[in-house]
């Protein structure tokens, strides 16, 4: 869920990164951008940013956008399993193309994916393997799918 719950996460983000015409939307990361103050006709972007409260959806969305590494960083440092933890959340020129996310960390996706949640709640639906024929599905739970994985 958490996995899932990042990924979407990631896909808004860098929706929102996207500028006109494949420009980038901030400068190249290191420099600073000058912060905008809230104005404008309410519902416009800063208005609603300032009208935003923090924890909400619209709060979080604007920090994700703004501030990458302020938002990731405690995002994937508390729901990942890292064998080794990232030294910098975020490189990333847009301009020249260059991307980079959690330098220096490695994960191990089925620990991910697969043994924290069996830790967790092994009863819990890890899968639902919708079939061909209509009102016919498998549902695979953690503690089942693990031991298939990893045998007997």
């Amino acid at each position: 869920m958490a996995v899932h719950s990042l990924g979407r996460g990631v896909g808004r983000l860098l929706g929102s990164l996207r500028g006109h015409l494949g420009q980038p939307v901030r400068p190249p990361c290191g420099v600073s951008a000058p912060r905008r103050a809230a104005s404008g006709p309410p519902g416009s972007a800063p208005a609603a940013a300032a009208a935003a409260q923090p924890g909400s959806y619209q709060a979080l969305s604007l920090l994700a956008a703004q501030e990458p590494a302020a938002f990731w960083g405690p995002l994937a440092r508390d729901t990942l399993v890292w064998d080794s933890p990232y030294h910098t959340v975020w490189d990333c020129d847009f301009s020249s193309g260059k991307i980079g996310w959690f330098l220096g960390g490695q994960l191990n996706v089925s620990v991910n994916c697969l043994d924290q949640h069996v830790q967790k709640s092994p009863e819990s639906v890890a899968l639902i393997w919708e079939r061909d024929e209509p009102g016919t599905e498998v549902r695979i739970t953690y503690s089942p799918w693990l031991q298939t994985r990893c045998g007997p």
